[in-house]
């Protein structure tokens, strides 16, 4: 190219081609011999520029490398439709619009049909009403008896956030008031006869409104509110798709949806942290050493309670373990509400529901999340409600929740509380694990969960400048722990006193009321090389040797994993071996080649996802090894369960216990 550069160049300084010329006087000659060398000067530069140009895009240290190494600074025009964001610190490729979300089949199956009826009258009364003909269903026409009884944690030591305390049993009839001794409630019905049998039970779950702290604004104004609604494993792409009416009413009514919200850890447990602390999990983890409680004061529902807000969390489905049951939960409720008690009363599984008496765990915590917002409409108050039962297990369908969280929503918006309630909906991650793992789609859909946020018209008016740098802040890349400074903004405007310090874990990040810069990379984010989805990754094809050497310093990092597993007695973990290779693609950054191959291993056919850096003739793991196969229960032999992933558990023979 270089010398077809130099070939044009002397075409247009030679004035001998063309059609004879008449001959004209030497010094028009002269003159015009002038101008035509001047041209000819002229176009020369031009045409020198154009090519410089052009060879400044190109990197010839590039040429002869292997695939692996090669980069390009051409960047064609992108279809905004192509990519999530599109930044020059952040490329994310928008795979979701192509990907099948293979939801459960829906199983038919409910939890029931809810007969009795617990009303709030006053903000310290309830009554009690029975469906007399419904209630046949479960009588048989014979005569029945119903009581109630109030529920509230365990007072025994260590016992707290396990089990419950009950009053005694209070028989009701339709009609029946009492007062509101405690937030849960219990009923059940029973026909005598040789002996009594039980065919009634159900649970309830009322605010119990407290004493209210004093108004913490300095004007007569109320201060901004903030309720978040989680939905776990809910990526963005998989809302869009499983829940199209949740997201149409979003759409309609002004929400802002954040297209590059990313994950900065594994799980539920780092993506909540880092919004309600905004610390290192190594902070986190040295401050929970016992339980969650000392950990409390770094929770953000903490400073809004300092500042005088009333505060709520609530998470349904405790056999996952919940986020902070694994973590030993709290000895003292975190916050004035907590929900937490409610379903130690009893979850089961019926069908694709995860039921707490007569009505699935999920709605119950949006109606008591309802209940919270109506309770302190007038006041000021921060809740989180995190639902997992529609959507964390390849049983559950978010589809199914899909028309009551419009209800919620819609009922929201009745209360009043929306004038000025910043109401944030959100997730931790997307699918894990499963057969809609497999797809490359997946590798990015883990990484993004969803994030919508409502922001108060008032708000829009008041701080338009804010509102701005919120809607252009939806197309630029964002995590948890600008989410948890975008909080403490929103407190620190409500109550001047309130300082909003850096997060330690991010110093980079800033609150989302700040135009976060189109050069913001997942470095500058708090986001580790593992999670980092800031690329195209480009799939492997053929037998390139790069390839093959990373895929087999996968294989072996699992093997050596395995043998190093301490298990119980007389069992031991077989070594795994290759199966099949699920995927392999690569991407480039800097002079560094990350390998991303997912593996199938045997026997159990046990699924990885291995990132593998190559830099240079040197290979690592980055991050943690994901299992992206559904999870290995043929593991627990292992001691550690946090590592159970990596065995596949068999008898040693002849060993005797």
């Amino acid at each position: 190219m270089l010398k077809l550069f130099y070939k044009y160049s002397d075409y247009m300084l030679l004035d001998n081609f063309g059609p004879p010329r008449m001959k004209k006087s030497s010094s028009c000659v002269n003159n015009l011999s002038k101008a035509a060398t001047t041209m000819a000067l002229i176009m020369t530069f031009v045409v020198f520029l154009f090519y410089y140009n052009t060879f400044s895009l190109i990197n010839f240290y590039a040429v002869g490398k292997p695939l692996h190494e090669m980069t390009t600074t051409v960047i064609p025009h992108r279809n905004e439709n192509d990519f999530l964001i599109d930044t020059d610190g952040c490329a994310i490729p928008n795979l979701s619009k192509n990907m099948q979300f293979h939801e459960a089949k829906y199983l038919k199956k409910t939890c029931g049909e809810r007969v009795i009826f617990v009303s709030k009258i006053e903000s310290d009364k309830i009554k009690f009403r029975i469906n007399e003909k419904s209630m046949k269903k479960y009588s048989k026409g014979k005569h029945f008896n119903c009581c109630y009884k109030f529920a509230n944690r365990s007072i025994i030591s260590g016992k707290e956030d396990t089990e419950l305390t009950y009053s005694k049993c209070n028989d009701f009839k339709t009609g029946t008031i009492s007062k509101l001794e405690e937030e849960v409630i219990t009923v059940v019905c029973s026909v005598s006869g040789k002996k009594q049998t039980v065919i009634y039970e159900d649970a309830y779950f009322i605010i119990k409104k407290i004493n209210t702290f004093k108004n913490v604004s300095t004007d007569k104004e109320l201060p901004w509110n903030v309720l978040l609604v989680g939905i776990d494993t809910m990526s963005r792409g998989r809302v869009h798709k499983s829940m199209p009416k949740t997201v149409a009413y979003l759409q309609e009514n002004k929400w802002l949806d954040f297209r590059g919200y990313h994950k900065v850890g594994s799980n539920t447990f780092p993506n909540l942290i880092s919004f309600l602390t905004g610390k290192k999990l190594s902070t986190i983890y040295k401050a929970s050493t016992k339980d969650m409680t000392d950990t409390n004061e770094l929770m953000i529902w903490s400073k809004y309670k300092n500042a005088g807000y009333v505060t709520a969390y609530g998470e349904e489905y405790l056999k996952l373990p919940d986020t902070f049951g694994r973590y030993h939960g709290f000895k003292m409720p975190p916050t004035n509400h907590y929900a937490r008690p409610f379903f130690l009363t009893g979850e089961e599984r019926i069908g694709n529901y995860i039921c707490t008496g007569q009505k699935p765990s999920a709605i119950h915590l949006l109606d008591y999340a309802l209940d919270f917002t109506e309770t302190y409409v007038n006041e000021s108050f921060f809740g989180l409600f995190w639902l997992n039962s529609f959507s964390h297990s390849l049983y559950n369908s978010p589809t199914l929740l899909d028309k009551d969280m419009v209800r919620f929503f819609e009922e929201m918006s009745k209360t009043g509380a929306l004038n000025n309630t910043f109401i944030i909906f959100l997730s931790d991650h997307g699918i894990r694990y499963g057969e809609m793992r497999l797809s490359i789609e997946s590798y990015y859909e883990d990484r993004l969960p969803m994030l919508f946020m409502f922001v108060p018209f008032a708000f829009r008016e008041k701080f338009p400048k804010e509102y701005n740098n919120l809607e252009t802040n939806q197309y630029r890349l964002s995590t948890p722990y600008d989410l948890h400074l975008t909080m403490m903004n929103i407190l620190n405007i409500s109550k001047q006193s309130i300082e909003v310090t850096p997060s330690e874990a991010c110093p980079k990040c800033t609150s989302l009321f700040y135009e976060k810069s189109l050069k913001t990379t997942c470095e500058d984010s708090g986001i580790s090389d593992k999670w980092c989805s800031c690329h195209n990754v480009i799939e492997v094809k053929g037998n390139e040797t790069d390839a093959q050497e990373s895929l087999r310093f996968a294989v072996s990092f699992i093997q050596n994993k395995t043998q190093t597993i301490e298990t119980t007695q007389c069992m031991e973990c077989e070594i795994l071996t290759l199966k099949t290779v699920l995927r392999h693609h690569f991407y480039v950054d800097g002079t560094k080649a990350f390998h991303v191959v997912a593996i199938l291993m045997s026997p159990g056919d046990i699924a990885f996802e291995v990132n593998v850096l190559r830099n240079k003739n040197e290979m690592e793991i980055v991050g943690p090894t994901e299992t992206i196969s559904e999870y290995n229960t043929r593991g627990n032999c292992v001691k550690n369960q946090n590592i159970r992933q990596y065995c596949y558990c068999r008898k040693i023979k002849n060993c005797k216990t």
